[in-house]
Formats: C-alpha cells, structure tokens, sequence
C-alpha cells in the first residue's frame, strides 16, 4: 500500500513537472507579447502595469528549478553567478541609502542572465527530451515572428510609441508598442534573421524576395540606424552564410552577388537620404556630423557618456568597486547623473565590474566560437544564422548597447542559440556511425 502511494505521488510530481515545462514553453512563447501589452498600458494609458517585469520574473525562477532537477550543479552556478554580481548592489544600497537602485540593478542582472539561464535550459532539454524541446524552440521564434509583425503593423498604422520628435507636430518613424525602442533593433535581428533563414532555405527564391522587402519595410517603419541597417545586412548576408562549408571562400556564388549587390547599395543608400530628408531626419544626421563627426553619428553622444565613465573607474573608483562593480549609482558620481554610458562593454564594467564584464564576454564569445565552428558543417541547419546574428549583436554592444542588459532581447537571444545544441548533437551522433 506504501509502494503504491509512493508511486502514485511520483507519478503526479511528474505530470506537474511536464506542465512545468509547457507552461515555460509558452511564456518564452509569449514574451514579446506581454512587452507589448506593458507598451500598450505605458503609451496609451499612462499606466506604468509593469506586467513584462512581472511575467519575466517568475519565468526566471522556473527555468532555475527545472533546471536544478535534472542538473543541480547547473543551478548553483547561477545562482552564485547571481550573488557574485549582487555584491555591488548591495555595497551600494548601504552606501547610498537608495532601494530603488537595488531594485533596478537586480532587474539588470535578471536581464544579464536571462539569455544565459535558457541556453543552459536547452542544454538539460536536448538531453532530457531532445525531440520536444527542439521543436518548441522552433515555434518559440515563429510566434515572436508573429507577435513582432503584429507590432509593426501597429507601428504602420500611427497607433505606438513614435521614434522621434522632429519639431513641432512632425514625427518620424515608431516602434509600435513596444516601448524600450533601442532594444527593438536587435530583437529584429535575431527574429527576423531567424525567419529569412528559413525561408532562404525552405522555400522558393520568391518568397525571400517578398520577405526581404517587407523586413526593410519593417525597418523603415522604426526607422532607428540600427533596425534599417539590420534589415539591410540580413538580407544580403543570410544567403552568403548559408555557403556553409565555403563560408570563408571566394565562390562563384558571391561573384554573382557583387554587382547586383552594389547596385542594390547604390540605389538603397539613395533611397534612405531621400527617406531620411521626407521624414526629417537627414537634418539631425548631419548636425551630428558638423557637431561630432561620424564618431557623433554612430554613438550619438555616446562617447561623451564613455570617456567619462572610463574616468570615473579608472580614477575615482577603489579596487572592490573596480572588480565587482557599484551599480547604477554609479551615476551618482557623473555630470549629468546618467548613470549609463548607453554601451554594453562599459556599462557592464562600471555597473557589475571586471567580473561582470568577463561572464558577458566569455558567454557571447563561447556562443560566437559554438556557432562558428557548427556553421562551416555542411550539413548545420540552423548554424549560419546563428553565427550572422551573434556577431551583430556582439558589434552593437561595443557600437550601441541594449544589448546583454535588454529585457526585450535576452529571451529571443537564449533561444535561437539554444538550437545550437541539437545541431551539435546530431553531428556527433553522426561522427559515431
């Protein structure tokens, strides 16, 4: 009878667990959605729900205990990369008296470690249910695919947040609902690479065609320098990647590509002048350039937020703070109080220190050096893009930043890097035949 009783209780904690497991599923599933619905309350209502805060949370927690039952030693990883990097915050609270900086920079380390923490949670999964959880991956990315083509239809129809005031009543661009506008770029990156790619290979040539021009169109619509370049580079590069194994090599493929690709430049770049003057914003292009050259054009000011906090860590920092980092009170100690330099590769020294610093280069670059090796395979499936997708995102967080601290990105990123492990497993499994 006690037998029976055990057996009955272990089936049930399994059933939960496996609704556990679909239930994470489908918040990966729907994440952009509650961003866009926070958006929604924020630009419509002028109510600040923070239900994507709220919705991601808990996610974080899950994803850390389903990995603890099958890979605890994984988990305590985690979890002391979770303290390692709060010892700053919490030095910082005493110091300054502040919770809402505590707050906000716990918020950082969540979105930190967000990507990371669902890559190892594919890593469990390719071992615990490999068929499952690959295709779960894959929906995972189509209803992002979705759900970011819904927002700029949105976006499209004037009902989102606009991009820029380019004086008076005049505006230009929007990122429909999705409120953290500088963090929508890169998300398109990797959903829209995502789907290009599949598409490139799946399906006839026309259908790239007509989704290349509706991912520049959707580019357009945002109208930031980092969504309609990347909706430029994605679709010239998708194809040159996808030469797998001739990646790295002259091939005739890419000598047919050069002159209709300088062509299609040519024309594009006239086009975005003659776009960016009917939108207005050709004008605050060049008072960048006048103003700060095109170092004032790529950083957008950004070089001035730089250099001082350089400065500020390399003078007015002591050795703890230099290792560990102070958080965002950090702009405590800056001219304008900012207290981000709005560049990943600094934010990260400043606010979490050489420490943080090293865990977010060592895990990009591990996924570039993964994805690299995997696409030069013949054979690699989803390897190409996600090599095309990791590079970008690692030259905007030196460029730009939004990047390895960005709610909106750090799921998308977990995921399509999470293919990378069926892709390495199978290949290994056919080494072993």
């Amino acid at each position: 009878m006690h037998t029976m009783r055990v057996q009955l209780l272990k089936e049930r904690n399994e059933k939960v667990i496996v609704l556990l497991h679909h239930f994470v599923m489908w918040l990966m599933a729907g994440y952009l959605l509650s961003d866009m619905i926070s958006g929604f309350a924020l630009i419509r209502l002028g109510v600040d729900l923070k239900f994507s805060l709220i919705y991601k949370t808990p996610l974080f927690g899950l994803l850390l205990l389903l990995i603890g039952r099958y890979r605890f030693g994984l988990m305590l990883a985690i979890l002391g990369a979770i303290v390692v990097l709060m010892i700053a915050p919490v030095i910082s609270y005493f110091r300054v008296l502040q919770p809402a900086f505590f707050f906000v920079d716990f918020g950082y380390v969540v979105k930190m470690l967000m990507p990371m923490t669902i890559f190892v949670y594919f890593y469990v999964m390719s071992q615990e249910a490999p068929d499952w959880s690959y295709r779960w991956a894959r929906i995972i990315l189509w209803v992002c695919f979705a759900s970011l083509c819904l927002n700029f239809l949105v976006a499209l129809l004037g009902f989102g947040q606009v991009t820029y005031n380019t004086g008076g009543d005049n505006t230009a661009g929007s990122t429909g609902f999705i409120y953290a506008g500088n963090e929508l770029g890169p998300t398109f990156i990797v959903i829209f690479g995502y789907a290009l790619h599949k598409v490139w290979n799946d399906r006839p040539r026309i259908f790239y065609l007509a989704l290349s021009l509706f991912s520049i169109g959707c580019g357009f619509i945002v109208a930031t320098k980092t969504t309609m370049l990347a909706a430029l580079i994605l679709v010239v590069m998708v194809p040159i990647v996808n030469e797998r194994q001739n990646l790295f090599r002259f091939t005739k493929f890419k000598a047919k590509l050069i002159i209709p690709l300088v062509v299609a430049v040519t024309i594009l770049i006239i086009s975005l002048f003659e776009i960016l003057d009917s939108i207005g914003l050709l004008g605050r292009f060049q008072w960048f350039y006048e103003k700060r050259g095109l170092i004032g054009i790529i950083w957008s000011n950004r070089d001035i937020f730089i250099a001082e906090a350089m400065s500020i860590y390399m003078h007015q920092s002591t050795l703890i703070e230099q290792f560990f980092g102070q958080g965002i009170a950090v702009g405590l100690k800056q001219s304008v109080g900012k207290g981000s330099a709005e560049v990943d590769f600094v934010d990260a020294l400043v606010w979490f220190g050489f420490i943080g610093l090293s865990i977010c280069l060592m895990f990009y670059l591990f996924l570039i050096g993964l994805s690299a090796k995997l696409t030069v395979k013949r054979l690699s499936i989803h390897a190409p893009i996600i090599f095309l997708v990791n590079g970008l995102l690692l030259l905007l967080s030196i460029l730009s930043g939004h990047i390895w601290f960005s709610g909106t990105l750090g799921i998308s990123v977990g995921v399509i890097n999470g293919l990378l492990w069926y892709e390495k497993m199978d290949f290994e499994k056919r080494s072993l035949v």
